[in-house]
């Protein structure tokens, strides 16, 4: 007996849709968890204006829409009362990239290398990168 409740309450936990909740008219759209990437560009890729009419489809329609940039590593949609609440987590960026030691051959050679393969200042940083280019490895 206590076998089969316990695989009832699993089963029960694991069809729960992630995004349920009541379509509402958007009131308003918040954005938290942004450092580098502005509120606007957010805005830009959500599929969701106010205005509009909330549902588990357009959520989810949001979150691979910010997903597909690229920028983040984690994207949530809350909601608070009629308030859209977009939780994000940026991708790391790279600063800068400095040589150390670097004799035998010309930097600026190396560094357009690695621009063309998506590693430069100021671009978000993708771990993916370097094997998708076997000549390039971190």
């Amino acid at each position: 007996m206590k076998k089969s409740l316990l695989s009832i309450l699993i089963a029960g936990l694991f069809s729960t849709p992630a995004l349920a909740f009541e379509p509402f008219a958007v009131k308003d759209i918040r954005v938290e968890g942004i450092q580098r990437t502005e509120a606007g560009t957010v805005f830009g890729y959500l599929p969701v204006k106010v205005g509009e009419t909330l549902t588990d489809e357009k959520a989810a329609q949001s979150i691979k829409a910010l997903f597909a940039t690229g920028f983040f590593k984690d994207v949530r949609i809350e909601v608070e009362k009629d308030v859209m609440v977009v939780v994000v987590q940026e991708r790391p960026a790279i600063a800068t990239i400095n040589f150390v030691g670097l004799k035998e051959f010309d930097k600026d050679v190396i560094v357009k290398a690695l621009k063309e393969t998506g590693i430069a200042d100021g671009r978000i940083f993708d771990r993916a990168l370097p094997s998708r280019n076997s000549s390039v490895s971190i």
